[in-house]
């Protein structure tokens, strides 16, 4: 059976603070653990309009806190904006502390656009190779795989020692990432977001097909993550979607805004730059967003898995309002078969 898990953007409704978006983290934690889902990861955004969760690593611990059988995670750390070192001693402390329900999804780029804040946060290049390398760090570190005898970080480790780096997963958008999670015999992530899909099934099957056990017993684990909404039927599922819609397109013309509630976004006549916008790719390209009643949505989701053979769909619901969002999970959590036990 596939299973199903939450990825959590952060979505910010206009009116809102932050203090309330973290609350409602909590909330939604709490009732897809309740539903059912596997995991419950959290991304890493900085100085972005639409979506606000800044520090994973800090809500991972408050949300693992809260709850008692959902596996918590980054999805994920933006290893160009940390030090490897510690990146790995957060994760360890954290699997010391939720030890087996900790996941730790690592990306490449920095969560934020070219600017200020981006050359505050970047740490290093964003090229291929010195992101590999950052990520040989980290998982040296961790005591998974070990750096090249002479290496001048060697015999570095991470603190606490005795306990192990949780599970890493390796994110991508691009088919390019499969092959590094093949040969680090990492889990992998592909967020097939506003692209033709094509694309995330020739990346999971790459992945499969490369991919060499890091230990004995180790096995692929491939995730694909999607937009899913999932309404009271068709009509009702497209009227959900129409702000994060409208804030991608906002966002894309230097002109970021929070989410708009569905009323505002249906009448919001959209400026000739945002028309062009979603007339463009990649925003005008919806054929990996799942949107529509539980009908459509299985039917969808089914042809995702059998072309993908995914082991795993990680959603992501950026509604404005959290009761719609909370609802459009516990329909994907019916249709899906979860089990609530």
């Amino acid at each position: 059976m596939t299973a199903f898990s939450v990825l959590d953007q952060g979505p910010r409704r206009a009116g809102t603070g932050s203090a309330e978006l973290l609350q409602e983290a909590t909330r939604l934690a709490v009732h897809v653990e309740e539903l059912g889902f596997s995991r419950y990861w959290v991304a890493e955004h900085h100085a972005q309009a639409a979506v606000g969760i800044s520090a994973p690593e800090i809500v991972i611990a408050h949300l693992a806190a809260r709850t008692t059988r959902l596996r918590i995670g980054a999805g994920g750390m933006l290893l160009p904006n940390h030090s490897p070192l510690h990146v790995a001693e957060q994760f360890q402390t954290l699997e010391a502390l939720h030890p087996g329900r900790i996941d730790l999804g690592i990306g490449r780029s920095t969560g934020t656009e070219h600017g200020p804040t981006a050359a505050v946060l970047q740490r290093s290049s964003l090229a291929p190779e010195v992101f590999n390398g950052q990520l040989a760090q980290l998982l040296a570190f961790g005591g998974r795989t070990p750096l090249p005898e002479g290496h001048e970080l060697a015999g570095v480790r991470a603190v606490p020692r005795d306990v192990p780096l949780p599970q890493v997963f390796l994110l991508g958008g691009s088919p390019a990432s499969a092959g590094t999670a093949a040969r680090l015999g990492l889990g992998y992530g592909y967020l097939a977001a506003y692209q033709n899909p094509v694309n995330a099934f020739t990346a999971l099957r790459r992945y499969r097909e490369q991919f060499v056990p890091a230990h004995e017993g180790a096995r692929p684990w491939a995730i694909l993550a999607l937009t899913v909404v999932v309404g009271r039927d068709d009509r009702h599922a497209d009227e959900l979607a129409t702000p994060w819609r409208l804030a991608l397109a906002q966002h894309a013309t230097g002109n970021p805004s929070p989410l708009l509630p569905v009323d505002q976004a249906l009448a919001y006549r959209p400026t000739p730059a945002e028309q062009v916008a979603q007339r463009t790719p990649p925003l005008n390209d919806l054929r990996s967003e799942v949107v529509g009643g539980p009908a459509t949505v299985a039917a969808k989701l089914k042809a995702f898995v059998a072309e993908s053979g995914a082991d795993e769909v990680m959603v992501v619901a950026n509604t404005y309002d959290p009761q719609d969002r909370r609802e459009s999970y516990s329909r994907l959590a019916e249709l899906a078969g979860l089990d609530r036990g």
